[in-house]
């Protein structure tokens, strides 16, 4: 296997927005906004390369020490982009965590990767066998090993990842999320099916799914369905199988149905799928504004904890939410707090330079002048090494405590 960064990227640029808008003509010094980048993979497996796309988050170059969960979409060709915006938001805002998305789009087959095996006396609604309409179906069981034997681990070698993996798949690929949700649980931790296309084989996973998922031995899974009310027949489909959901209780899994309203458009609501899926599967990322504003480093960190728990494996403070904490305590002058908030947040991402600057800040407030400037010092060098933008702030800090630790009078 071999991972091959090429030289172009997936990006949004000025001179296409205004092309679509009417707007302002591109110039020259126009830079573009980057959503991605494009690579391959040469798999075995499926005996092919296959061209991928990745989106980092915006902050991944700066902040070495943190990892992020890595979310996998279908038919990326369609989704990466879009997707990878609504993950960066919903980061940004901190309602989930901040990810990498890992976009995988079609080659040659898409019905062949995304369906199940199936009964060679199916038929089409025409009457003609499954197997004569597509001959090549069949293939979820080998995409599923190019997924989890060859394409996760080389994300996982090559990025900073979380063991905590989400696959989002529409249409066919909602119903090769739910084929692997019931057959290989343990692939994906969450699983977002947005229409899946639950006539497959008869409507088989409408029958098995249930009991599949009630007997699920693997814990701490996630499952968000998805539907356009008027999505007939299928919308009948999901209410018979989630109706079943709800008798069974599965202890295993955590799951929630919903269904769009007013939208008579397959191809249109992967969008608000996601969204709403991400925002259920993370239910609770977010710190309330109450605590936030309280400044409770104890509580808090009882907010992580569970969160941790939750999500099986450590889950810490965001470092932009306790250097909020930090000035927020420097600023209502209540020094030893912020102090402790910087303090921690030094402790959890010690490679980080605006860590290092703002602890200096309150360093300095207590007087600690010599330790303050210490602590600049690294943040320039740290800076500098992650090519921080904001490196002149830290050398216009650096000069400053350097002057006055200079008119100090010497004892």
């Amino acid at each position: 296997m071999r991972l091959l960064l090429q030289p172009h990227r997936v990006v949004l640029g000025f001179a296409l927005l205004s092309v679509l808008c009417g707007a302002l003509p591109s110039r020259a010094e126009d830079t573009p906004i980057v959503v991605g980048s494009r690579t391959t993979l040469t798999s075995k497996v499926l005996g092919e390369e296959r061209p991928l796309m990745v989106h980092l988050p915006r902050d991944y170059a700066a902040s070495p020490d943190t990892r992020y969960p890595v979310l996998y979409v279908l038919d990326a060709e369609t989704h990466f982009a879009h997707l990878a915006s609504v993950v960066e938001f919903l980061g940004w805002t901190r309602h989930i965590p901040e990810m990498i998305v890992i976009g995988v789009p079609n080659t040659r087959d898409r019905t062949h990767d995304l369906t199940p095996p199936f009964s060679k006396a199916e038929r089409v609604d025409d009457g003609r066998l499954l197997s004569e309409v597509s001959p090549t179906a069949g293939g979820a069981d080998t995409f599923l090993r190019f997924l989890t034997e060859e394409l996760a681990p080389v994300v996982e070698a090559r990025y900073r990842t979380q063991p905590y993996r989400i696959l989002v798949g529409h249409s066919f690929g909602g119903l090769f999320a739910m084929h692997v949700l019931t057959h290989k649980p343990e692939s994906f931790n969450a699983y977002v099916a947005i229409s899946p296309s639950l006539q497959w084989n008869s409507t088989e996973l409408v029958r098995t799914a249930p009991e599949a998922l009630a007997r699920l031995t693997v814990p701490g899974r996630g499952l968000y369905l998805y539907e356009d009310a008027e999505e007939t027949p299928n919308i009948a489909r999901l209410r018979a199988l989630t109706k079943e959901l709800r008798k069974r209780k599965p202890s295993a899994l955590t799951w929630r149905y919903d269904e769009l309203r007013g939208e008579d458009d397959h191809s249109s609501i992967p969008h608000i799928g996601t969204y709403e899926g991400l925002r259920f599967l993370f239910n609770g990322w977010k710190v309330p504004e109450s605590l936030q504003l309280s400044g409770d480093l104890a509580r808090l960190e009882a907010h992580y904890a569970g969160l941790s728990k939750r999500m099986g494996y450590p889950v810490v403070p965001q470092e932009n939410l306790l250097n909020s904490v930090g000035y927020q305590h420097l600023g209502a002058k209540r020094l030893p707090q912020s102090l402790a908030a910087f303090e921690r947040n030094l402790a959890l991402y010690p490679d980080s330079a605006n860590a290092h600057d703002s602890l200096a800040d309150a360093l300095e407030a207590v007087g600690r002048i010599p330790e303050a400037l210490a602590s600049c010092e690294r943040a320039i060098v740290l800076g500098s090494k992650h090519q921080d933008p904001h490196v002149p702030d830290y050398q216009k800090h650096r000069d400053a405590l350097r002057a006055r630790l200079a008119s100090q009078p010497t004892p």
